[in-house]
């Protein structure tokens, strides 16, 4: 079990080898995630935030106080991982409700007089949500208001885009030094596994049950293709059995197929997602996560009809891991977490408890106790 007991570590041996980069100088056109040039007047100071995940980034940049810019957003994050909203909460009470939750929807769907109501110098969207805004207009209307909108991407292809957004970020917010402090942690980890992974041929063929147990005890399969946690297995060295089963983005697929597979290794995400009929394994952040709960939702997942008969369970290689970290610039702890379980011998040097309390001190948040990435007991223990 790995339980994060977080302590802080020392910000300037982090940093030691950093350079300095220098201030943004407005105004300043910048090129988006979705190759689009974009001109900032002024150091935005009143942000909208289409996905709640972002949080994650303002920490890296806005250290003082991620919430400050906000004014509108989704708050995604206390909806479906109250424990670790519960973290940003007790750090910034203040204002972590200051901002109106305006609830958008996934791909972008808003009210945009509510949003202008708000009075925004800046809105941020993921690209998945660009083409919705673009068909139903908003994009345009947005423009021809001179409000300036920045397409990120921390899941369509979380490893190389998250390095990328933090920088696109770090610009437009004249938070470059923060920023550059993380894409060079972010860099020198992400090397270290590029080595590992190099030093083996064979992939091993992943599947990956994305929010297993949400929808109950009994449900099975929601996977990822070709996104999301999929390219966090590629990043890690596996292969991912979902983007061969899925047509596009996310599907479900049956057991029986996955059987039919076999993959060597089998991971299961999960947080404390809301809703009465949720038994996914709840990890995240502080002090409300409980190592105990984790092992059981992951027994009983693997008590499912079939299961038994797969491979990566008669060999126990069955993990689970913390689910928001697919469209989290924190990804890195994924990614080396997801390493180690496909490589254990020759990724044993790998310390993602520190990388965490890494990420703890370019924030500023608090370390706390988590729990991301446990392997499940053997069947029948």
């Amino acid at each position: 079990m790995h339980l994060f007991k977080q302590t802080l570590l020392g910000v300037g041996l982090l940093l030691g080898s950093h350079t300095f980069a220098q201030a943004t100088t407005y105004p300043v056109t910048v090129t988006d995630l979705a190759n689009r040039q974009v001109e900032i007047p002024s150091e935005p100071k009143h942000i909208v935030l289409q996905d709640g995940r972002d949080l994650f980034t303002l920490a890296l940049l806005d250290r003082k106080d991620p919430f400050e810019r906000i004014v509108a957003w989704n708050n995604v994050v206390k909806r479906s991982d109250p424990n670790t909203w519960q973290v940003f909460e007790k750090q910034w009470p203040q204002t972590a409700n200051r901002a109106t939750d305006m609830q958008f929807g996934d791909n972008g769907d808003l009210n945009l007089e509510a949003v202008v109501a708000s009075r925004p110098d800046l809105l941020v969207f993921q690209t998945r949500a660009k083409t919705s805004l673009e068909n139903a207009g908003v994009a345009k209307k947005l423009a021809d208001l001179k409000i300036p909108v920045v397409f990120v991407d921390s899941d369509l292809d979380p490893v190389v885009n998250s390095v990328k957004t933090v920088q696109l970020l770090g610009q437009v917010l004249n938070r470059e030094e923060e920023a550059k402090a993380y894409v060079d942690f972010y860099q020198q980890h992400l090397s270290a596994i590029e080595k590992i992974t190099a030093q083996h041929a064979q992939k091993p063929l992943v599947f990956v049950e994305a929010k297993a147990g949400q929808g109950g005890a009994s449900a099975c399969c929601f996977t990822h293709g070709d996104v999301y946690w999929g390219k966090l297995v590629q990043a890690a060295g596996g292969t991912n059995l979902g983007s061969s089963l899925v047509p596009g983005a996310t599907g479900d697929v049956t057991l029986e197929t996955v059987l039919g597979k076999q993959p060597d290794v089998y991971v299961m995400t999960g947080s404390r997602f809301s809703g009465n009929t949720s038994v996914a394994p709840p990890f995240g952040f502080g002090e409300g996560v409980d190592a105990a709960a984790i092992q059981r939702s992951l027994a009983l997942l693997q008590k499912r009809p079939g299961f038994a008969q797969l491979k990566a369970s008669q060999q126990n290689r069955v993990y689970g891991i913390y689910h928001q970290f697919y469209a989290s610039s924190w990804n890195i702890v994924a990614v080396e977490n997801l390493n180690q379980a496909f490589y254990p011998d020759s990724a044993a040097q790998l310390k993602p408890a520190d990388t965490l309390n890494g990420l703890f001190a370019l924030t500023g948040i608090k370390p706390v106790p988590a729990i991301l990435f446990a392997p499940a007991q053997a069947s029948g223990k």
